[in-house]
C-alpha cells in the first residue's frame, strides 16, 4: 500500500509542478500575443509614410502574432493534458482510501433480471464498478460493462495475461487515459460508423480522370490567350461552365463536407489514443490481436486518418471565394476531394468500427489493469479443470478495507451445495457476495482477494434479493418464484455455481422450510454447485440425505452483555440465536 500511496503521490508532485511551469508559459505567452499585436499596429502607424514597409511590417507582425496563437493553443492543450494526470493520481490516491463516492456509480446499469448483477451490488452507489471504474469513453464504459455482466467463462487465462501486462504500464495507462479525459465531440462513434457504413456515393466515377482533363484543358486555354493571342471569353467560359458542373452537385457536395466535418473532430481526437497503441510493443495475444487490428491495407489507422483529415481540410478550401470560383472553374476542386472522400469511406468503412472497438477496449480493460495494479496482494486464480470448483485460502471480500477484512479458507468441489447457517448480522450474506464476485471477478481475469484460489470455471446465477414488480402485479413472493424458476431452466441446458439467500421469504415458516428442502433436493438433481444462506436450521437436515451437501456457519457469542462476531466459516450448524438480545438491547422489548 505505501508504495502505491509514494507512487501517485510522486507523480501527482510530478504533474502538478509541470502544470504550474505550464500555467507560467501561458501567461508570458498571453501578454506576448497582446504585445505583438500593439507593436505592429504601431509600427504599422509610424511607418505609413512608406507603404511598402508598412505593408512587410504588417504580414511580419501578424505572422508572428498568429504563431503565437498557435502556439499558445498548442501549449494550453498540454496543460489540459497535464491537468487530466494530475487528476488521475489524486483520484487513485482517494480510492486508495475507499473515498471514491464522486466516481460514476453506473446506476443506469442496474437490471434487476440479470443473472448476478443486482445481487452482487455491481452498479450503483458504493458498487464494484463505482470502484472499478476508471473508463473516460462512452464506449469503453460500456464495454466495461459487457465485461461485468457477460457471464463469460471463457479464455481466463488470456484475459489474465492481458490484465497482468496493463497492470505493469501504468505510466502508458495512464497517458493513455488522460488522452481520453480531453476528448470531447458532439457526435458519437456508434452514429459516426452508422454514417459511413450506410453511405451513399453521389460523385461519378468519371471524377477520378475528369478533373485532370479539365485542368489539362485550363492550362492548354491559358497559352493560347498569352501566346496565340485568344480571347480571355474562351478562358471564362470555360470556368462558367467548370463551376456549372460543381454547382450541379453542389447540395451534396455541402452536406458531405457538414458531415465529414464531424466525423474528422472526432478522428483527429481519437488519433492519439491509435498512436499510443500503435507506438506501443505487446506481449499478451489479446492486446497484440486489439493492436493488428488497427492495420488496414498494411496501413495504420492513425496514418489513414491523417489522410482523411488531410482531404476534409482541401474540403473546407471552398469557403474560401478565390478557391471556390478558380479551383472548381479550372479544375472541379470539390468535386475531385468529394471523390477522393468517397473513395477512402469505400475502402476503411467497414474497418472504422473495428479501430472504435479497439479504443473502447483499451480504454475498459485498463480499468482492470489499474485495479490489478491497486491490489499487488490479490491473486491471479489458477485456472483448472478438476474435482475443485473454488478452492481459496484466506479469502475475502474485494472491497472491505484490508482493516476491517476478514479471511476466510474454503473449498467447494463440482456438484457440492454449502448450507451456510448463523445468526443474524453475523455476515452470511457478505459470506455469499465474496464467493459470488470472486467468480465474477475470476471469469474477467481479475485478481481475487485472496493469498491462493483454484477454480474450474463456470457461471453464475444468483437469488438473493427478489423484489415485487407493481408495473408487471408481480408479488415478492411471485418474483422470487420466477427467479428461482429461471435458475432451474438454465441449469438444464449448463453447469451454473448458484447463491441463495433466505429463500422463500414470502410464505409462513411452514412452508418455507418444506419448499426449501424440495428445491434444494432439486438443485442437487440438475447437478448444481453453491451456496444458500438461511436461518431455517431444519434446512439442515438435507445434509443427511445427499452427500452432496454439507452444513457451515458463521458464528456469533454474547459477553459482558455485548454481541461479537468472528465472521469466521466454521463447519457444521450455528446454534446462535441473536433476534431477542437485540430486541431487548435496543429497548425494543
Amino acid at each position: 500500500m505505501q508504495k502505491l500511496v509514494e507512487f501517485y503521490s510522486d507523480n501527482l508532485k510530478q504533474y502538478g509542478n509541470e502544470g504550474l511551469k505550464i500555467q507560467n508559459r501561458l501567461k508570458i505567452l498571453s501578454y506576448s500575443r497582446l504585445g505583438m499585436f500593439l507593436i505592429t499596429v504601431l509600427a504599422v502607424y509610424l511607418l505609413w509614410f512608406d507603404a511598402q514597409i508598412a505593408t512587410i511590417a504588417a504580414f511580419l507582425g501578424m505572422g508572428i502574432f498568429l504563431f503565437l496563437v498557435k502556439y499558445y493553443e498548442d501549449v494550453k492543450e498540454k496543460y489540459r493534458y497535464t491537468h487530466a494526470l494530475s487528476k488521475i493520481n489524486a483520484t487513485e490516491l482517494d480510492v486508495l482510501k475507499y473515498d471514491f463516492d464522486t466516481l460514476s456509480d453506473g446506476a443506469q446499469f442496474i437490471d434487476a433480471n440479470h443473472d448476478y448483477s443486482q445481487d452482487l451490488d455491481l452498479f450503483g452507489q458504493g458498487s464494484f464498478f463505482q470502484y472499478l471504474n476508471r473508463t473516460k469513453l462512452s464506449e469503453g464504459t460500456n464495454f466495461l460493462v459487457a465485461l461485468l455482466t457477460s457471464n463469460d467463462a471463457e479464455s481466463i487465462i488470456a484475459k489474465q495475461e492481458t490484465i497482468d501486462e496493463l497492470a505493469r504500464k501504468a505510466k502508458w495507462r495512464q497517458d493513455y487515459t488522460a488522452k481520453a479525459m480531453l476528448i470531447k465531440s458532439n457526435s458519437t462513434t456508434e452514429e459516426i460508423v452508422n454514417w459511413l457504413e450506410k453511405y451513399i456515393p453521389f460523385v461519378p466515377r468519371v471524377m477520378r480522370y475528369l478533373p485532370f482533363i479539365f485542368l489539362g484543358v485550363t492550362v492548354a486555354l491559358c497559352f493560347l490567350i498569352f501566346l496565340a493571342s485568344w480571347s480571355f471569353s474562351f478562358l471564362i467560359l470555360w470556368i462558367v461552365i467548370g463551376l456549372g458542373i460543381t454547382s450541379f452537385y453542389f447540395r451534396k457536395i455541402t452536406h458531405l463536407a457538414t458531415r465529414a466535418n464531424k466525423v474528422k473532430s472526432l478522428f483527429r481526437q481519437y488519433s492519439g489514443l491509435m498512436v499510443a497503441i500503435e507506438e506501443t510493443n505487446f506481449e499478451s495475444a489479446q492486446l497484440r490481436f486489439q493492436k493488428q487490428r488497427l492495420l488496414a491495407s498494411d496501413k495504420n489507422a492513425s496514418v489513414s486518418i491523417k489522410k482523411f483529415s488531410k482531404l476534409l481540410d482541401v474540403m473546407d478550401y471552398n469557403n474560401n471565394v478565390f478557391y471556390a470560383i478558380f479551383g472548381n472553374g479550372c479544375f472541379l476542386g470539390a468535386l475531385r476531394t468529394a471523390y477522393q472522400i468517397e473513395t477512402w469511406i469505400k475502402d476503411y468503412k467497414n474497418e472504422v468500427s473495428k479501430w472504435f472497438e479497439v479504443i473502447a477496449f483499451f480504454d475498459a480493460y485498463n480499468s482492470l489493469g489499474n485495479f490489478s495494479f491497486n491490489h499487488p496482494l490479490y491473486t491471479y486464480p489458477i485456472v483448472q479443470n478438476g474435482p475443485i470448483l473454488l478452492a481459496c485460502k484466506q479469502a475475502g471480500h474485494a472491497m472491505i478495507p484490508a482493516d476491517k477484512n476478514v479471511r476466510n479458507d474454503f473449498q467447494i468441489n463440482q456438484e457440492n451445495f454449502f448450507i451456510l447457517t448463523g445468526s443474524n448480522m453475523a455476515g452470511k450474506s457478505t459470506f455469499l457476495r465474496t464467493v459470488g464476485l470472486s467468480i465474477v471477478m475470476a471469469n474477467m481475469g481479475l485478481p481475487v482477494c485472496a493469498e491462493e484460489c483454484y477454480y474450474s470455471p463456470t457461471k453464475l446465477m444468483t437469488s438473493m434479493r427478489s423484489i415485487d414488480s407493481l408495473s408487471k402485479g408481480d408479488s415478492f413472493f411471485l418474483s422470487e418464484l420466477k427467479r428461482l424458476q429461471k435458475i432451474i431452466t438454465a441449469l438444464r441446458s449448463k453447469s451454473y455455481f448458484v447463491l441463495l439467500d433466505e429463500i422463500l421469504k414470502g410464505t409462513n415458516s411452514v412452508d418455507k422450510a418444506a419448499g426449501s428442502k424440495k428445491f434444494l433436493a432439486r438443485l442437487v438433481k440438475e447437478g448444481a454447485t453453491g451456496l444458500i444462506a438461511t436461518h431455517d436450521l431444519s434446512l439442515c437436515v438435507t445434509a443427511e440425505d445427499f452427500k452432496q451437501v454439507h452444513n457451515y456457519y458463521l458464528d456469533a457469542s454474547i459477553a459482558n452483555d455485548e454481541l461479537y462476531f468472528d465472521y469466521l466459516l466454521k463447519k457444521g450448524v450455528s446454534k446462535t440465536m441473536n433476534a431477542s438480545f437485540l430486541l431487548n438491547k435496543m429497548g425494543l422489548i
